[in-house]
């Protein structure tokens, strides 16, 4: 099915069942150096070996869930409207939005996983562990441990938790897959079982697997077992994979203007994936299975597991911002009580004193400002109007020209703009700074290109020799399961005071106004505030890359229909233009890139470094055009695994 790193095709890899441990080319990871010698039956007697090999699949986690630095040093988020990257590290987010990326294992280079396009085979390797670990402990009546009993019962139920966690991650970056829940011969014909099938059918399954985990596992992981996964995260991962399931790219296609599935593919007539005709169908049952499933999570919370952070109060701000970022927002992330009451799966020590460095502009120690934030996602985050939230085209006091007052406060914590305070000093951005923007085709390296640098986990009182210790990560987070709650609801005509409380609860901890009183009676106005809020709070991790596709935004006509009155606009004055006349995000076919600029103006309201400034919206000069199509949905499958196992099916477009 996938190409292994020593060149042995991974059939041969899951198909091993009754391998002894020994076998160097698909088995090594399940064995020490010490256990060079143990028979497979010797490794399955012993509970501390199969501790052991559990404790792998952990390890994998880390490695496989792609944070952060999933395209070399940037953000996945570079390769959507959320990011702009620099030409850092070899241009590979350049290289995937213009179409140099193929399903050749040497696209790109090392992309990810030594070989080029590794994530289908490394995600393939992990659930293979999972499926002997299961298969073993069944096959030879594994002991529980002897002092504590119950402790075997959780390691398979952690077991059976990676297993649906691979196949979920298959399902994010490929869509459709082989979903592998048992051990194969050698003597199978791979065309048997090497076949890819429908996204329901495989989310039944990734369901089952987490219906059985979280079975076996604690509310609360306590004591040595602290930060292994709980029942939590099971139901947690069992709601998201629902709410995947119920998205237009696989519930009824595009919407319409009035948010109705249209039946129309996102891939419109190129959709060869093998349940195409099923995802044209729209089911409200798979919004009422995400409904039933987030409840389900809700319950958890409700019993006291899972809290929103709220240290900190409204009147303390982070030393050397300029009083702008709470110190809430900026400790969050870094506080144990954070990770542990509202992450519900974390990576430790993802982000360490060099990654802030790569982040920060190059006048504050030496920055690269790699991941550099968009206009299009500066635009999401509301202003203050009065007693409630309101979005930048419709608020009463919002100033084009002066437009970083009264925003939702987490702005203030995840962009640095002209103006901002970060670490003492002002970023400026105007010609002659030496954190000048640079809007041109150049080969800048350290520059920001849409007049924004990050600020979201970049520590303020980072400093070039300071000892900082790795900050977490966190892949699932309460309020993205508040979230998917919320819209569930909202599919299903569910309560809207619950909806409004699920929304209102995540913006007060941030110190945000609520949601006006227009939210209501207004569906598709609930629709807009969810999806706004979900782009805001998720933010930087690693969610509008694929809430994007999920929801078939790239590809929708109408989109498309708004990239023809942007394009027939004068170029040069467009982005403005557009703001000016259609108060509306610009066209989400992410195709252009937006930012602001600085304009000296003796009436203008952003005084830095001694001058007086208005902004202006720009359009970002491409080093090379966006060529984002139906095929972008997905990642490819390597060529090497299609030609070594014709059964698969390539993605549409690859």
């Amino acid at each position: 099915m996938i190409l292994y790193r020593t060149h042995v095709n991974i059939l041969a890899c899951i198909a091993l069942g009754s391998l002894n441990l020994l076998t160097p080319s698909c088995s090594d990871y399940l064995e020490r150096e010490d256990d060079g010698k143990l028979q497979e039956e010797e490794v399955f007697s012993r509970y501390t070996k199969v501790n052991e090999l559990v404790t792998q699949l952990y390890t994998d986690m880390y490695l496989n869930s792609l944070g952060f630095n999933t395209i070399y040093s940037h953000n996945i988020g570079t390769v959507c409207d959320e990011l702009e990257a620099n030409k850092a590290d070899a241009d590979a987010p350049y290289k995937i939005l213009n179409g140099e990326l193929s399903a050749d294992p040497t696209s790109i280079g090392n992309i990810y996983g030594g070989s080029g396009f590794g994530w289908w085979w490394t995600f393939y390797q992990s659930i293979r562990k999972a499926n002997k670990i299961i298969w073993g402990v069944d096959e030879y009546n594994t002991p529980d441990h002897p002092s504590t009993p119950g402790l075997l019962s959780k390691r398979i139920g952690e077991t059976y938790f990676f297993r649906a966690y691979y196949h979920y991650l298959i399902l994010r970056w490929h869509g459709e897959m082989v979903y592998s829940d048992r051990l194969y011969s050698l003597n199978e014909d791979p065309s048997t079982y090497a076949v890819r099938e429908s996204v329901h059918t495989s989310v039944e399954k990734i369901c089952n697997d987490l219906d059985e985990a979280a079975s076996r596992l604690p509310v609360r992981q306590e004591g040595e077992e602290f930060n292994r996964i709980d029942k939590g995260a099971c139901l947690a991962l069992k709601a998201i994979v629902r709410w995947i399931a119920a998205q237009p790219l696989y519930n009824g296609g595009l919407r319409d203007a009035e948010g109705n599935p249209t039946g129309i593919s996102p891939l419109g007539d190129n959709d060869t994936r093998v349940g195409a005709q099923e995802y044209k169908e729209y089911k409200p049952e798979r919004w009422q299975n995400a409904l039933k499933a987030a409840e389900e999570f809700m319950e958890i919370v409700d019993m006291g597991r899972y809290s929103l952070y709220k240290q900190y109060s409204e009147t303390e701000f982070v030393s050397n911002s300029g009083d702008k970022v709470y110190k809430r927002l900026e400790e969050m992330f870094r506080d144990n009580t954070f990770y542990n009451n509202e992450s519900i799966l974390t990576l430790l020590n993802s982000k360490d004193t060099r990654w802030i460095q790569d982040n920060i502009p190059e006048s504050y120690g030496s920055g690269q400002t790699r991941n550099q934030p968009t206009q299009e996602q500066v635009d999401q985050y509301e202003v203050i109007d009065g007693d409630y939230g309101r979005d930048i085209y419709t608020a009463s006091n919002y100033d084009d020209k002066n437009p970083y007052v009264n925003r939702d406060p987490r702005f203030y914590r995840d962009i640095v703009y002209m103006g901002a305070v970060l670490m003492g000093k002002e970023y400026n951005v105007a010609e002659g700074s030496s954190d000048a923007l640079v809007n041109s085709t150049v080969r800048d390296t350290r520059s920001t290109r849409t007049g924004y640098a990050l600020r979201k986990f970049v520590q303020n009182d980072w400093s070039i020799n300071a000892s900082i210790s790795s900050m977490h990560f966190p892949l699932i987070r309460l309020p993205e399961l508040m979230l998917i709650y919320a819209e569930a609801l909202n599919e299903t005509d569910g309560d809207v005071n619950t909806i409004k409380s699920m929304l209102n609860q995540i913006r007060e901890r941030s110190f945000m106004k609520p949601v006006p009183p227009e939210f209501d009676s207004d569906k598709k106005l609930r629709r807009e505030y969810i999806d706004r809020e979900r782009r805001v709070e998720l933010f930087f991790e690693n969610n509008r890359y694929f809430t994007l596709r999920y929801k078939g935004v790239m590809t929708n006509p109408i989109e498309e229909s708004k990239e023809q009155d942007y394009l027939a606009m004068p170029e040069e004055t467009r982005a403005q233009q557009w703001f000016d006349e259609k108060k509306e995000q610009y066209p989400q076919t992410q195709h252009y890139i937006h930012g602001m600029q600085p304009v000296l103006d003796e009436n203008g309201a952003i005084k830095v470094g001694g001058k007086s400034y208005r902004m202006e919206r720009f359009e970002g000069k491409q080093l090379a055009p966006r060529r984002v199509t139906y095929r972008d949905y997905f990642f490819p499958i390597n060529s090497n695994e299609i030609a070594k196992t014709p059964s698969l099916k390539q993605n549409p477009g690859w």
